[in-house]
Protein backbone atom coordinates (compact mmCIF):
# COMPACT_ATOMS: atom_id res chain seq x y z
CA UNK A 1 0.00 0.00 0.00
CA UNK A 2 1.38 3.42 -0.79
CA UNK A 3 1.27 6.45 1.53
CA UNK A 4 -1.71 8.02 -0.23
CA UNK A 5 -3.91 4.95 0.38
CA UNK A 6 -2.87 4.72 4.05
CA UNK A 7 -3.66 8.41 4.62
CA UNK A 8 -7.02 8.07 2.92
CA UNK A 9 -7.93 5.04 5.06
CA UNK A 10 -6.95 6.89 8.24
CA UNK A 11 -9.08 9.86 7.21
CA UNK A 12 -12.10 7.59 6.45
CA UNK A 13 -11.67 5.87 9.84
CA UNK A 14 -11.87 9.26 11.55
CA UNK A 15 -14.99 10.25 9.61
CA UNK A 16 -16.76 6.92 10.12
CA UNK A 17 -15.39 5.34 13.32
CA UNK A 18 -18.43 3.08 13.64
CA UNK A 19 -17.50 1.32 10.39
CA UNK A 20 -14.54 -0.29 12.19
CA UNK A 21 -16.56 -1.64 15.14
CA UNK A 22 -17.53 -5.23 15.73
CA UNK A 23 -21.20 -6.25 15.33
CA UNK A 24 -23.13 -5.72 18.55
CA UNK A 25 -20.67 -3.08 19.78
CA UNK A 26 -21.84 0.10 21.45
CA UNK A 27 -20.28 3.52 21.40
CA UNK A 28 -19.69 5.14 24.80
CA UNK A 29 -22.91 6.48 26.26
CA UNK A 30 -25.01 3.97 24.29
CA UNK A 31 -25.70 6.38 21.42
CA UNK A 32 -24.79 3.89 18.70
CA UNK A 33 -25.92 0.29 18.59
CA UNK A 34 -25.28 -2.24 15.83
CA UNK A 35 -27.07 -5.55 15.30
CA UNK A 36 -25.45 -8.89 14.46
CA UNK A 37 -25.24 -7.99 10.76
CA UNK A 38 -23.46 -4.69 11.42
CA UNK A 39 -26.50 -2.50 10.78
CA UNK A 40 -27.66 0.28 13.06
CA UNK A 41 -30.49 -0.58 15.41
CA UNK A 42 -33.36 1.76 16.05
CA UNK A 43 -36.71 2.75 14.70
CA UNK A 44 -37.83 5.09 11.98
CA UNK A 45 -41.14 6.88 12.41
CA UNK A 46 -42.68 8.80 9.52
CA UNK A 47 -45.16 11.45 10.61
CA UNK A 48 -48.75 11.14 9.44
CA UNK A 49 -48.43 14.71 8.12
CA UNK A 50 -45.64 13.56 5.80
CA UNK A 51 -47.77 10.68 4.54
CA UNK A 52 -50.72 13.06 3.99
CA UNK A 53 -48.46 15.38 1.99
CA UNK A 54 -47.16 12.48 -0.15
CA UNK A 55 -50.72 11.34 -0.90
CA UNK A 56 -51.83 14.92 -1.67
CA UNK A 57 -48.91 15.50 -4.06
CA UNK A 58 -49.70 12.21 -5.80
CA UNK A 59 -53.35 13.17 -6.29
CA UNK A 60 -52.37 16.64 -7.54
CA UNK A 61 -50.30 14.94 -10.24
CA UNK A 62 -53.31 13.06 -11.61
CA UNK A 63 -55.32 14.81 -14.32
CA UNK A 64 -59.08 15.40 -13.93
CA UNK A 65 -59.17 15.04 -10.15
CA UNK A 66 -58.53 17.25 -7.12
CA UNK A 67 -58.77 16.89 -3.37
CA UNK A 68 -61.94 18.14 -1.71
CA UNK A 69 -61.96 20.25 1.42
CA UNK A 70 -64.07 18.34 3.90
CA UNK A 71 -64.18 20.81 6.77
CA UNK A 72 -66.08 24.04 7.10
CA UNK A 73 -62.85 25.75 8.18
CA UNK A 74 -61.43 25.06 4.72
CA UNK A 75 -64.05 27.38 3.23
CA UNK A 76 -62.49 30.21 5.24
CA UNK A 77 -58.87 29.20 4.62
CA UNK A 78 -58.24 27.93 8.14
CA UNK A 79 -57.40 24.45 9.33
CA UNK A 80 -54.95 21.76 8.29
CA UNK A 81 -53.41 21.79 4.85
CA UNK A 82 -54.07 18.09 4.34
CA UNK A 83 -57.83 18.54 4.23
CA UNK A 84 -59.34 16.03 1.88
CA UNK A 85 -56.94 13.28 2.97
CA UNK A 86 -56.92 11.32 6.20
CA UNK A 87 -54.24 8.81 7.12
CA UNK A 88 -54.06 6.11 9.75
CA UNK A 89 -50.75 4.37 10.52
CA UNK A 90 -50.70 1.07 12.36
CA UNK A 91 -47.29 0.57 13.93
CA UNK A 92 -45.81 -2.87 14.13
CA UNK A 93 -42.84 -4.78 12.79
CA UNK A 94 -43.90 -3.55 9.35
CA UNK A 95 -46.08 -0.44 9.72
CA UNK A 96 -49.18 -0.28 7.54
CA UNK A 97 -51.06 2.71 6.19
CA UNK A 98 -54.75 3.28 5.50
CA UNK A 99 -55.69 6.35 3.46
CA UNK A 100 -59.08 8.01 3.02
CA UNK A 101 -59.06 10.52 0.16
CA UNK A 102 -61.97 12.87 -0.44
CA UNK A 103 -61.91 14.07 -4.04
CA UNK A 104 -63.73 16.00 -6.74
CA UNK A 105 -63.82 14.58 -10.27
CA UNK A 106 -63.82 16.72 -13.39
CA UNK A 107 -67.16 16.75 -15.21
CA UNK A 108 -67.31 14.26 -18.07
CA UNK A 109 -64.84 11.73 -16.64
CA UNK A 110 -65.62 8.10 -15.88
CA UNK A 111 -65.50 8.05 -12.08
CA UNK A 112 -64.67 4.35 -11.40
CA UNK A 113 -61.69 4.40 -13.78
CA UNK A 114 -60.33 7.61 -12.31
CA UNK A 115 -60.81 6.37 -8.73
CA UNK A 116 -58.95 3.15 -9.59
CA UNK A 117 -56.03 5.17 -11.02
CA UNK A 118 -55.89 7.27 -7.84
CA UNK A 119 -55.86 4.14 -5.65
CA UNK A 120 -53.06 2.53 -7.63
CA UNK A 121 -50.86 5.64 -7.82
CA UNK A 122 -51.29 6.59 -4.16
CA UNK A 123 -50.54 3.02 -3.06
CA UNK A 124 -47.44 2.77 -5.28
CA UNK A 125 -46.01 6.13 -4.20
CA UNK A 126 -46.60 5.59 -0.48
CA UNK A 127 -44.99 2.16 -0.58
CA UNK A 128 -42.11 3.52 -2.65
CA UNK A 129 -41.34 6.56 -0.49
CA UNK A 130 -42.11 5.22 3.00
CA UNK A 131 -41.42 1.50 2.77
CA UNK A 132 -44.65 0.95 4.71
CA UNK A 133 -47.28 -1.52 3.55
CA UNK A 134 -50.45 0.14 2.26
CA UNK A 135 -53.45 -1.66 3.70
CA UNK A 136 -56.18 0.42 2.02
CA UNK A 137 -56.73 3.48 -0.14
CA UNK A 138 -60.38 4.52 0.10
CA UNK A 139 -61.55 7.04 -2.49
CA UNK A 140 -64.62 9.08 -1.56
CA UNK A 141 -65.95 11.11 -4.50
CA UNK A 142 -67.55 14.19 -2.93
CA UNK A 143 -68.64 15.87 -6.15
CA UNK A 144 -67.67 17.09 -9.58
CA UNK A 145 -66.03 20.28 -10.72
CA UNK A 146 -66.18 22.18 -13.99
CA UNK A 147 -63.23 24.15 -15.34
CA UNK A 148 -65.29 26.21 -17.78
CA UNK A 149 -69.01 26.45 -16.93
CA UNK A 150 -69.73 27.98 -20.34
CA UNK A 151 -68.69 24.69 -21.95
CA UNK A 152 -71.90 23.14 -20.62
CA UNK A 153 -74.03 25.77 -22.36
CA UNK A 154 -74.40 24.79 -25.98
CA UNK A 155 -76.09 27.20 -28.35
CA UNK A 156 -78.14 26.37 -31.41
CA UNK A 157 -78.12 28.28 -34.71
CA UNK A 158 -80.55 30.97 -33.43
CA UNK A 159 -78.34 31.70 -30.43
CA UNK A 160 -80.86 30.20 -27.99
CA UNK A 161 -79.45 27.96 -25.32
CA UNK A 162 -79.97 24.26 -25.92
CA UNK A 163 -79.96 22.40 -22.62
CA UNK A 164 -79.40 18.65 -22.69
CA UNK A 165 -82.48 16.52 -22.01
CA UNK A 166 -81.76 14.63 -18.82
CA UNK A 167 -84.91 12.51 -19.09
CA UNK A 168 -83.97 11.06 -22.49
CA UNK A 169 -82.52 7.56 -22.62
CA UNK A 170 -78.92 7.26 -23.80
CA UNK A 171 -78.70 7.60 -27.55
CA UNK A 172 -82.21 9.04 -27.78
CA UNK A 173 -82.56 12.55 -29.17
CA UNK A 174 -85.16 14.75 -27.60
CA UNK A 175 -87.55 16.77 -29.71
CA UNK A 176 -87.92 20.41 -28.90
CA UNK A 177 -91.03 22.30 -29.95
CA UNK A 178 -91.28 26.05 -30.18
CA UNK A 179 -94.37 27.86 -28.96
Amino acid sequence: MDEKDEGQEAQEAQIQPWAQEEPGAREEGGALSLDDEGRLEGTIHISEDVIVELARKTIQGIANIQTANTRIGAKFGIGRKGDGIRVSVENGKTPSISVDAYVLVRYGQRIPDLAWDVQEKVKANLERYTGYAVKAVNINVQGIYIDDPSALDATDEDGAEAAPDVDAAPGEASEKTED
